[in-house]
């Protein structure tokens, strides 16, 4: 990915290349909607710095959604917990590369 202050999502997929999406099936809509779209409670949280218009994106989302008791914090949240669930053995493997590497 091309490192930006903050791009749009079009622009940054005709910059990487990515395929034009096409409408996807009810299926993958329903599977979609059950892992991100669930309402939760996010607990004790800690703001982040991200890029406002980032935020005013997924707020527009979210609001287009119409999901009763959906947040951002919510949506984010699944997104990032699916994202380490993921790819969590190429994290942990990074992980313990940082730590040989650090020098005390």
């Amino acid at each position: 990915m091309v490192h930006t202050k903050f791009c749009d999502l079009r622009t940054c997929n005709r910059v990487n290349g990515a395929e034009p999406t096409v409408a996807p099936d009810d299926k993958k809509v329903k599977a979609y909607m059950s892992e991100y779209l669930t309402p939760s409670n996010v607990g004790a949280r800690k703001g982040i710095f991200v890029p406002r218009e980032l935020v005013n994106k997924l707020s527009k989302l979210v609001s287009l959604y119409d999901v009763e008791g959906l947040t951002i914090g919510a949506y984010v949240t699944s997104i990032l917990v699916n994202h380490l669930i993921r790819n969590r053995d190429v994290i942990n493997e990074l992980s313990s590369q940082g730590e040989k590497t650090v020098e005390l």
